[in-house]
Formats: structure tokens, sequence, C-alpha cells
């Protein structure tokens, strides 16, 4: 029996993180990029973009996820992308989930299905996401934000971004206060604030969908990071006046970007219906093409909101950008900053095709 060869998109560029490593050696190892650096043409400084109290010099980049620590940052600041997402940070060393982590799906209505090989369409490429949010201790996050930050060009920006963990000993808000002042410390020039992972079973998964928690953790988190912006990272939202409730809250507490929306979290079954990533994972972040119609549609709800409610508030898109025209489709529908993930660990060079107005050929 012949054996299914993958796509040709995929043998000209392998990906930058291998799904078939564990988190800790990509984090060691990688990135895997081989290729050239592009060469990128000068930005006059009078076309930068404001963004947050940053001019920048444009308005794309990565979202929490794929930037592992400061040689990822470094990588995807020299490829053209420039808000860099360092990956979600906890106040604690934590593992993470074992392998598997990422698997090919289909994402069908209300769950998805394993497959063997990426899909034959780069627009179309889809994954899980799970992770358990995986962070290094208090030592090596003030080294190596500090470290990412200072590879940076002049016109990039840095985003840290955080989250909470409830214990016996603290409270879910009160570690994430503490987290932010991590990221703040050693060096963020703006903080995420992850209200939405569907890749874990705690309290922080569904806090974005309670609009009084929204507006409390906010508050407290602008009051205790201050003067930094404060951006949250929110998932999908069940009805359009359920998204609305959620803006306001944020806008009362001076949030000042949202960013949606996070991964969609589904059950994932292999091909003869068993549990893909095991009994206890039932449930995985779906990310990649197949979501991109719900990140579409929620910069566009938000977009809405924003303007019926007279908002001062940055809308943030990511989700399902795998080619480089993508980011302008969220412009389109209303995004004032368009970040890819998946599309970036699959396709490095996206950034760089899009500020040359190139198509990706060989989807």
């Amino acid at each position: 029996m012949n054996k299914q060869k993958p796509p040709k998109w995929y043998v000209e560029n392998p990906p930058i993180y291998d799904i078939t490593k564990s988190y800790a050696e990509n984090a060691a190892s990688g990135p895997f990029y081989t290729k050239a650096i592009p060469e990128r043409k000068a930005v006059d400084k009078n076309n930068y973009i404001h963004f947050l109290g940053h001019a920048i010099k444009s308005p794309i980049g990565v979202a929490a996820g794929p930037l592992l620590n400061s040689n990822w940052i470094n990588l995807a600041a020299q490829l053209g992308f420039d808000i860099l997402t360092y990956k979600t940070i906890r106040s604690y060393k934590n593992q993470g989930h074992a392998l598997p982590n990422m698997i090919y799906v289909n994402l069908k209505e209300d769950h998805a299905v394993q497959i063997d090989m990426p899909h034959e369409a780069l627009e179309d490429l889809t994954l899980t996401n799970s992770f358990g949010m995986p962070s290094q201790s208090r030592d090596f996050l003030l080294n190596d934000i500090a470290k990412a930050k200072a590879s940076l060009a002049p016109g990039q920006v840095l985003i840290v971004s955080v989250v909470g963990s409830q214990t016996n000993d603290i409270s879910l808000l009160q570690d994430f206060i503490d987290t932010a002042l991590l990221a703040k410390e050693a060096g963020a020039s703006i903080i995420e604030a992850n209200f939405s992972c569907p890749n874990v079973a705690a309290a922080h998964s569904q806090l974005y969908l309670d609009p009084e928690s929204v507006y409390q953790f906010a508050k407290a988190l602008k009051t205790a990071i201050y003067p930094l912006p404060l951006v949250i990272k929110v998932g999908n939202f069940p009805s359009y006046e359920h998204l609305k409730k959620v803006f306001i809250a944020a806008a009362k507490a001076n949030v000042d970007a949202i960013c949606g929306l996070n991964s969609l979290g589904r059950p994932v079954f292999t091909k003869d219906s068993q549990p893909a990533l095991g009994i206890k994972r039932p449930t995985s972040g779906i990310c990649g093409g197949q979501i991109r119609k719900f990140a579409l549609e929620f910069v566009q709800n938000a977009f809405q909101v924003k303007k019926e409610e007279k908002l001062d508030i940055i809308i943030m898109g990511v989700g399902g950008i795998t080619l480089a025209e993508h980011f302008d489709e969220f412009f389109k529908y209303g995004a004032d900053i368009a970040l890819c993930a998946t599309g970036m660990i699959f396709d490095p060079l996206l950034a760089s095709k899009y500020h040359s107005k190139e198509k990706y050929a060989c989807s």
C-alpha cells in the first residue's frame, strides 16, 4: 500500500515547529528555520502605524502561541512580523501537556476528526492546539523576555501574554495580577490577559464569557500594570448580544484592546470515534484555516459593537490566517490589527509576502 504523501507546499516549506517533538524540545532546539531571511523594504517613519502608544511599521504580527521564547521572537521579528506576542506565561514553571500537542484535523459542526496528513491547500490547514500552557521559571522569564524585547527592530513591539491559576493559596485574580507584574518587570511593552483558553480545564478558560468577571479582572489588571496598555484575549461568543455585553464591560474597565478569537474548543476524535488526545483530554482547541470564518464573524461583530456603542477600543483579529491575503480580509471586516499563529508556523514568510503583496502560489 502506498503511503499518503504530504502536499507540495509542506515539502517546500516544512513547519518551523515540529509537531512530532515535545514542547520542551521545540523550545530548546527550535525554531526549525533554515532559509535566508527575506530582504524587507525600508518603511518611512511617516507611514508607521500608531498602536497602543507605539509606532509600528505595519498592523500585522503573531498572536500568543507560536513564539515560545526569545529565539522565536527574534526570528519572527526578522521575518517582518511587527507585533510579537510572547507565548502565554504563568507565575510558576509548568510542564504542560505531554504529546500529542498538535494533530491535523477536519473541523465538523460540533467536533473535529483526526486526519493523517496536512491539508492539500494551505488555506485549509487545521490542527488541534493542546499544550496546557507550559511556562518557564520566573528567573528564566525575567531574562528571556528582556532578551526578546532587545531583539526587536525599531517599529516593532512586544506583547507578553499572561494567565492566572487558582490554587488553595492564591485566588485566580491575584495570580493574574502577579503574572502580569512579572511580565511588566521583565520588560513587556503591552500585557495581554488570556481570558480564554479552551485547552485547559480551569476557571479562567471561560472567564471571557462573564461580563462582570471581565470588568473586575480587567479593572484590577489595569491598575496593577499602569501605565502599560492591557489587551484581553477572548474566544468565540454564542451570540452578538453576549459579545456586546462583554465589550461594554471591557470598555468600562478601560481595556485598551480586545484580541479574538482564541482557538475553538471542540471534542476531537480519531477516525474510529475515540478521543484523539486520550480520555483525559476529550476536548481541544482547534486552530488554522477552518476557523477563519468564525474569526471574521467575531471581528465583524466586534466592529459593529464598537461603532454602535462608540467604544474606544482596538480590535485585534486572529484565527485562520494562513495566506498573506487573509490579513486584508481581517482589515476589511473591521480589525485594526491582524495576527496569525498556525499560519506563521507553517509559512514563516507570510509577513514578507504580505509586505510585498505576493500571494502564496503553492496552495
